[in-house]
């Protein structure tokens, strides 16, 4: 009893670092949970410790991990769900500023860095951007952005 008591620990422990590393928004958390339970719960039956003492501390242990579960599932969903902040996919709506346009490219500096531009929408029949102007991000394919015109409701 006492050898499966460990087991059963010892594939709990395992079971939240492969939730740390394959996020399952709680459930092989909430899975560990129950097995260290069950597994101290059996572990101090094998040590001579009646149930009296055994299954009030199994509960408690189980219910604290499956409380801790709870709270690391909703706080996963939450994060899903909201927008990109950081990296390419971020860029997007924010404002840059031509540096210099030839044709219908051109470069742009956008939250730090010098990119690649090109029209995506927003000078038909107009001159294309001058130095200096502000243009708005819409998309972003490899190292290239796509920008267009600030409306005028956009403007500062």
């Amino acid at each position: 009893m006492a050898t499966l008591g460990v087991v059963a620990v010892v594939l709990g422990l395992v079971m939240i670092l492969v939730e740390a590393h394959a996020p399952t928004a709680g459930v092989l958390t909430g899975l560990a949970a129950l097995l260290i339970g069950a597994g101290v719960a059996m572990l101090f039956v094998a040590g001579g410790v009646g149930d009296v003492v055994a299954i009030p501390v199994a509960v408690g242990i189980a219910g604290v991990g499956l409380a801790g579960a709870a709270v690391l599932g909703r706080t996963m969903l939450t994060a899903r769900r909201m927008p990109v902040r950081g990296g390419t996919r971020g860029l997007v709506g924010h404002e840059a500023t031509v540096r210099s346009w030839a044709g219908d490219r051109g470069q742009v500096h956008a939250d730090g860095g010098l990119w690649h531009a090109r029209i995506e929408f927003g000078y038909p029949q107009s001159p294309a951007p001058s130095a200096g102007e502000s243009v708005v991000v819409e998309s972003v394919r490899g190292l290239t952005l796509g920008v267009r015109r600030r409306e005028q409701w956009e403007l500062p």
